[in-house]
């Protein structure tokens, strides 16, 4: 692999990094950053590896049929998905056996693995194989913008319904929650191909060449992104429906890939780009496993009623720290468990 297709990558797995990064942030984080910035990173730290996706799709430019990516897929998305769920509920039990928690969080868990929800952050998995398989059947359809426009026009409208009309209903009882659980790998699914549709055509038109761009067009692409994200969150000049959050989730992914192309050396990029790398491995242990013995270990030891405050980041740093012999394990003797 050459010097430059090494770095073209790094600022696709930097971008990664920052991103799960992110979510692990929010995840730990109560009451320190204001709303604003959490709603601004909330809006794009899932969506950026939809993007992500796409791009790399398209810089390989590979045409893949559904049953090839569905395959693929599978054993990359399925079986982490699988293995990880697995462990969580080894996990849920021994801290049932030892009375930290209730039998129907572990009975909750077994459901979401079912259902495909998910346990924790482990619903990003199917949805994400949901969302690449849905991009290639229209991507390889005879019509492929008749195709586009209908599945479109079928995503707003499912997740108008589903916004509008089903999660009122689905607060108001037990019931419908468990009915829930199956339907939400579908309805962010269809929320995640148009983003990665996106991912695709950019990084097709401009992945390969983005790294032989003059920087400083790079850094004002970047920032004027950027920039657009923020107004659009602090102060939206216009609201339509669908395309406020559709910009603000994709444009932030976009500005970090410009700006890790830019630096594409340093410590900084190769810490987000470490965990760009290993952002599996760290999205499905931090917030069922890691999290857990962390606000169990403050609740316990240090008689906190309440998970909130500066030490919640301390918790962030030490959950961080914690993962690195993880992924050392992980990519390791049970490199199986994420589908190498």
């Amino acid at each position: 692999m050459s010097t430059q297709i090494k770095r073209r990558f790094d600022y696709i797995d930097a971008t990664k990094g920052v991103a799960i990064l992110c979510i692990t942030f929010l995840h730990f984080e109560q009451g320190v950053i204001p709303s604003w910035l959490n709603i601004w990173i909330g809006m794009f730290m899932i969506s950026a590896f939809y993007v992500t996706s796409g791009w790399v799709s398209g810089i390989a430019n590979k045409n893949m049929t559904p049953k090839e990516i569905l395959k693929k897929r599978i054993r990359q998305l399925g079986l982490p998905y699988l293995w990880f769920s697995l462990l969580i509920i080894l996990f849920d039990v021994l801290w049932t056996a030892f009375g930290l928690m209730g039998s129907d969080i572990l009975m909750r868990d077994i459901y979401k693995t079912i259902a495909l929800r998910g346990i924790g952050t482990l619903w990003f998995l199917p949805v994400l194989l949901i969302g690449e398989y849905i991009f290639t059947l229209i991507k390889n359809s005879k019509k492929v913008w008749l195709w586009a426009i209908i599945g479109l026009a079928a995503t707003l409208l499912v997740n108008h319904a589903y916004n509008s009309f089903w999660q009122p209903m689905r607060s108001s009882s037990e019931l419908y929650k468990i009915i829930d659980a199956p339907m939400q790998p579908i309805v962010r699914g269809l929320y995640a191909w148009p983003i990665i549709a996106i991912g695709y055509l950019l990084g097709e038109k401009w992945g390969k060449q983005i790294m032989a761009v003059n920087k400083i067009k790079l850094l004002l692409i970047s920032a004027t992104l950027f920039a657009i994200s923020f107004i659009l969150i602090i102060a939206p000049p216009f609201n339509i429906y669908f395309i406020n959050g559709f910009l603000s989730n994709t444009l932030p992914a976009i500005a970090f890939m410009c700006l890790f192309a830019v630096f594409s050396k340093g410590f900084i990029t190769r810490f987000f780009t470490y965990w760009g790398v290993n952002s599996l491995i760290l999205m499905c242990t931090h917030f069922s496993i890691t999290q857990v013995i962390l606000t169990t270990f403050d609740k316990h030891i240090f008689h906190h009623s309440t998970f909130e405050g500066a030490r919640t980041i301390i918790y962030f740093i030490i959950c961080v720290i914690m993962t690195y012999p993880l992924v050392y394990l992980f990519n390791g003797k049970f490199k199986f468990m994420i589908g190498k």
